[in-house]
């Protein structure tokens, strides 16, 4: 278990660090660009009952062909993780990471709820062949899966690639930096290609004209939280056990998804000015961070501020051996 010391080892000559990012990022998100940058693509129009971001609907049709293309470079990308994951198992000589790359499909589930909370909206083809489910009266098409099993699958199986590594904590933060990347690109290049997804609402942090950078902290930080565990115990998931993992990614996900983004839900789902609605998506990194800190220190054993640390528990590789031999000494 954790101990108290490694919350009291957050030295301060680290703390310079986090408030220097921090003044930083703050001046760049309220910058007056900034500031309008929320209504730049998405006029948002308030439900007449509800008083809620109406979701475009009608508004944004589906483009068919550019949903057929994006369907087939994304479910490409997610097959090359799954030939990374098998190459990645026998290395490890686990079925843990191909259990992580599948279990990004099931987090689809969650991500359709965090769509009607935090103002995404995917394009509905209307055709009954094509549905893959309703949730609240929104249609949900099969390329949805398409589109998020790969995102899910790499933004969680870098952490676990590094991990598995031995990488020090620097490293993992560099890891949280690449998934943000991978998260703006994928999102921009799909959002600016048309037809596929948009967001609309007061949605804040968007930055570079299409994407809210709050939902990169959130997703990147929720994925981690499963990413972490299935490390941890990987020697427990090793085998049939992986199975759980399909169960633990969109748990964590929608979980960890709440916890950092509730603020920014309460000022997409109100009609705040620019300044709240900017300081909720700012609030929302913060407690990504802070959670991921968490996820470093309580899960991992690690202190998320020594950059130069490597882990000094190995973990699940232990278990299965570690639990025999009690038996074997319990039964003597």
């Amino acid at each position: 278990m954790i101990s108290i010391p490694i919350f009291a080892d957050l030295r301060p000559r680290f703390s310079w660090r986090a408030a220097t990012i921090f003044i930083l990022l703050g001046a760049a998100l309220l910058s007056p660009v900034t500031m309008l940058a929320q209504t730049a693509h998405s006029p948002v129009v308030l439900d007449q009952n509800f008083r809620t971001p109406a979701p475009p609907n009608g508004a944004f049709p589906q483009n068919p062909e550019h949903v057929l293309y994006a369907t087939i470079v994304m479910v490409a990308l997610a097959l090359i993780m799954v030939v990374v994951s098998i190459f990645e198992g026998v290395r490890f000589k686990s079925t843990v990471p191909f259990a992580i790359v599948m279990g990004g499909a099931f987090c689809v589930f969650p991500e359709s709820v965090d769509n009607y909370l935090a103002g995404c909206f995917w394009s509905q083809s209307h055709n009954p062949s094509q549905l893959f489910y309703f949730l609240m009266g929104r249609e949900f098409d099969y390329y949805t899966i398409a589109m998020w099993w790969p995102f899910g699958a790499i933004l969680a199986y870098i952490l676990y690639a590094a991990l598995m590594r031995k990488a020090s904590t620097g490293a993992l933060w560099m890891g949280f930096a690449v998934s943000g990347l991978a998260d703006i690109l994928i999102e921009e290049t799909l959002l600016r290609y048309g037809g596929v997804y948009t967001y609309f609402g007061h949605q804040p942090l968007v930055l570079l004209g299409h994407f809210p950078w709050w939902w990169l902290f959130a997703n990147v930080s929720a994925l981690y939280l499963s990413a972490a565990i299935a490390y941890r115990f990987r020697g427990w998931f090793n085998g049939w056990k992986s199975v759980f993992i399909l169960a633990l990614m969109p748990l964590c996900y929608i979980g960890g998804f709440a916890f950092s983004g509730l603020p920014t839900i309460y000022a997409i789902q109100g009609n705040f000015s620019p300044f709240v609605t900017q300081m909720a998506g700012i609030c929302t990194c913060i407690l990504a961070l802070i959670q991921t800190c968490g996820i470093f220190a309580l899960i991992l054993e690690r202190n998320p501020l020594e950059f130069r640390s490597v882990a000094k528990n190995d973990f699940g590789s232990t278990l299965p051996s570690r639990s025999r031999g009690e038996l074997a000494a319990n039964r003597a």
